[in-house]
């Protein structure tokens, strides 16, 4: 791996943990209760936002084609981010959730307007391959969060405060660091031309609807506990499963770094080098996996003891399930980032639909039955469907893309 890839992965584990520390301090200065509000909002707002996210920010990096211009896809994130906004505010008055809970889901729909903004700015960055830029970014967003929620939670325990001083922190972050390194590459004048933003929003749609169910897919567990069990279950399940967060930000942290990679070798041809790489990529997350398993196991009580509380390190059951489900989780990631570089966007819908469902159809019979650890089952049946139909949607791309190449050869 190389010295920038390393930065990268170490800005995203350090935005990573500060997503950790934030559930511990939650559960260590607040209540399981104000953890299940937290991760509420989150999984109310991620779909939504993921959705107008369109991944743009990997189309930006794939295209090759020169059709379209930076303008033309930050002119488009900031339409569909106004349009999610507003969706997302117009939950948090029809909801019926009460007025603390839905001002949690409100801030955090604020915070992800800086998000997306952030990371389609990072996307131009991480074009021209500047990852230690964007590690630089994402740790002083982590870093900061983590200095907000204890200077601001523990002596008020205000999770609305909290977040409010954090959203202003990183728009300031965005606005003088993000925006000046992506400036020193393009113009971040953003273009408004309908029928340019219209046929960037067919070519990049299929990726948004996939991050919708792919987001769609990791909060369906929480709702189903939101439900039928409450807040108080619902924040155990979100803290024992930032695990799965943390592996994510690692699959993503490599992921992203090797995506422009990918891409150049399929678009070349060099699909030997492409599927090497990316067995290497999925032999190392599954031994990172079985390390973590190993190490939960065996001292994952003690660990949640001194992590959350006695309450919370009950749940032990949960906890090894979670562990498990991280092979599934750096497998089935990586897979998913081998597709996105193939272009082969549409591919993804019916998989990630099945995805979907099937998680829904587990959680909605596990969940009542056996509660949170039903949550994991569900999750977990849910990945192993996904990672098993990657393969077979890469298996038939690459092969697609192997018989051009000698058909060409041919010619």
């Amino acid at each position: 791996m190389s010295l920038a890839s390393l930065r990268y992965l170490f800005g995203n584990i350090t935005y990573a943990g500060a997503q950790f520390v934030i559930v511990i301090l939650l559960n260590k200065f607040g209540s399981p209760e104000i953890v299940g509000q937290y991760s509420l909002g989150l999984a109310v707002t991620a779909p939504i936002f993921m959705l107008s996210h369109l991944h743009l920010r990997s189309v930006l990096i794939v295209d090759t084609s020169g059709k379209y211009v930076f303008g033309d896809f930050f002119g488009l994130r900031l339409v569909t981010t106004a349009i999610a906004f507003t969706v997302a505010a117009g939950f948090c008055i029809i909801s019926g959730f009460d007025w603390k809970t839905a001002l949690v889901i409100f801030f955090i729909s604020l915070y992800r307007i800086v998000e997306s903004v952030s990371d389609i700015l990072l996307g131009i960055v991480q074009k021209q391959e500047r990852l230690d830029q964007i590690s630089i970014s994402r740790a002083a967003k982590g870093l900061f969060s983590i200095l907000i929620f204890t200077v601001v939670f523990i002596p008020t325990q205000s999770l609305i405060l909290s977040l409010f001083v954090m959203i202003l922190g990183w728009l300031g972050i965005t606005t003088f660091y993000d925006a000046r390194k992506a400036r020193a590459f393009t113009s971040l004048v953003p273009f408004f031309n309908k029928s340019t933003l219209r046929q960037l929003l067919i070519v990049s749609s299929p990726l948004g609807i996939v991050l919708a169910l792919m987001s769609l897919n990791t909060n369906i567990p929480m709702y189903a506990i939101s439900y039928f069990k409450g807040e108080y279950d619902l924040g155990v399940y979100a803290s024992l499963s930032y695990m799965i967060v943390a592996c994510n930000v690692v699959v993503t942290a490599l992921g992203e770094a090797i995506t422009p990679r990918l891409a150049r070798w399929h678009a070349a041809g060099r699909h030997k080098e492409f599927v090497s790489l990316l067995s290497r990529m999925i032999a190392m997350g599954l031994g990172m996996s079985a390390i973590a398993c190993v190490i939960g196991w065996m001292f994952g009580k003690q660990l949640l003891t001194l992590l959350y509380s006695t309450d919370v390190a009950q749940e032990i059951g949960l906890f090894r399930w979670l562990l498990v489900s991280t092979l599934l989780v750096f497998v089935s990631s990586y897979l998913w980032y081998a597709i996105t570089a193939t272009g082969n966007y549409k591919a993804q819908i019916p998989l990630f639909l099945c995805t979907a469902v099937t998680n829904g159809i587990a959680c909605l019979l596990l969940v009542p039955a056996y509660g949170v650890i039903g949550a994991a089952m569900g999750a977990s049946l849910g990945l192993f469907v996904q990672m098993i139909g990657s393969v077979v949607v890469l298996s038939h791309v690459i092969g697609q893309a192997r018989k051009q190449v000698q058909r060409e050869v041919a010619a």
